[in-house]
């Protein structure tokens, strides 16, 4: 039966909560050195990020069902135009050479920075925060010093496992198997390129200490000392590690990735696709219909409509009921007959009509041609 890499989409998750975390331990060393030993400091990342990450791994799909996908487009259009124009005030600011600016900038990536976490989700939106991410990286390289190094350093050694666990996931997401390859070596490789990657950025910076852009240079800078950096360094790197267990032990008795037994029940009687196999369109005659009882026939043509939801970005959650995905969805009525028909099919007594099966086709074309943009 198919089942969810959800071993790998939690790892892609963690990976991005701990790459924003080191994105905003770097830029808050790089540019405000002074605040880097309070206890705040070391507190509030991981707790405003991890909470963000989870929150949006918990709510996003339901409220992303709620609003027309028309809407979804110009909502995104909009943000993105408007978060241009931040990173676009924030480059002039430092270019000029205006740290006052910079430090104002910062405390508005650092804040969205959370908010594109909480929109990430479990799976999906993943660009807005890893473009913050580098956004941050960028202006702690401009300050320059310890915080540039920390950051740079924690970019280069967490996007390769992010990238791996991320292309891992996306192709056994889209591309369902009875077997899941073990996540285990996947992740090793990733981590190893990583650690490569890392240790290079560690050896480089340690050669050639990163210098501040020449017209954000202050006479009067504060800096700590070399036997307190090391100290900070070490705590930050112990309460990275403990934040990412806590994440990940949220992750898995939150619930959000583990494989129900609904979600068992249902693929059950559906054989999983071949990666080389596209998937069917909903027809109103299948093969062989006298191997197939009208009721069997809908209960594939749902699972075949949630594949297809899947590849339109409105995938099911392991998590989620029937009913509870179908109020994700719209329109919103042809969602809940065709859960309602799927649920008499799989779990009702009494064999379906064709009748039955034909509405069952047509409320599905009507919910595929609403995400194609055909409505």
């Amino acid at each position: 039966m198919k089942r969810q890499p959800t071993d790998l989409l939690r790892a892609r998750l963690l990976a991005l909560f701990l790459l924003s975390l080191g994105a905003v331990y770097g830029s808050i060393l790089a540019w405000k050195p002074d605040r880097a030993a309070s206890l705040l400091f070391l507190l509030w990342p991981p707790l405003l990020l991890g909470a963000a990450t989870l929150a949006g791994a918990a709510i996003h799909e339901r409220l992303a069902g709620l609003v027309d996908a028309n809407v979804r487009g110009r909502v995104r259009a909009a943000a993105g135009v408007a978060y241009g124009a931040v990173l676009l005030l924030l480059g002039l600011g430092l270019l000029v050479g205006h740290r006052a600016a910079g430090e104002r900038g910062l405390v508005v990536l650092h804040a969205l920075q959370a908010i594109f976490l909480l929109l990430a989700g479990f799976g999906r939106g993943h660009l807005g925060t890893l473009v913050n991410a580098f956004a941050l990286t960028l202006a702690s390289i401009m300050a320059g010093g310890a915080g540039a190094a920390v950051s740079a350093t924690l970019m280069g050694g967490l996007l390769p496992v992010f990238l791996v666990a991320d292309h891992a996931a996306r192709k056994l997401t889209e591309h369902p198997v009875e077997s899941l390859p073990p996540a285990g070596p996947i992740l090793a490789r990733g981590a190893l390129q990583g650690l490569m990657v890392s240790a290079a950025l560690a050896v480089f910076f340690a050669v050639v200490p990163p210098a501040p852009y020449a017209r954000l240079a202050r006479a009067a800078s504060v800096t700590i000392p070399p036997d307190k950096l090391a100290g900070l360094i070490g705590n930050l790197l112990f309460l990275a590690v403990a934040s990412a267990i806590a994440f990940y032990l949220a992750l898995r008795l939150g619930g959000s990735s583990t494989t129900s037994d609904e979600e068992v029940k249902l693929v059950a009687h559906v054989p999983a696709r071949r990666r080389s196999q596209a998937l069917a369109s909903p027809s109103p005659v299948d093969a062989t219909p006298s191997e197939k009882p009208w009721s069997v026939r809908v209960v594939k043509l749902y699972c075949r409509t949630t594949q297809q939801l899947a590849r339109l970005g409105r995938r099911r959650r392991s998590f989620q009921t029937p009913r509870e995905y179908a109020a994700t969805l719209a329109p919103a009525g042809p969602a809940l007959e065709l859960t309602e028909l799927f649920s008499r099919a799989r779990y009702g007594r009494e064999e379906l009509s064709e009748s039955d099966y034909e509405r069952a086709s047509r409320v599905s074309r009507e919910i595929l041609d609403h995400y194609r943009g055909r409505s």
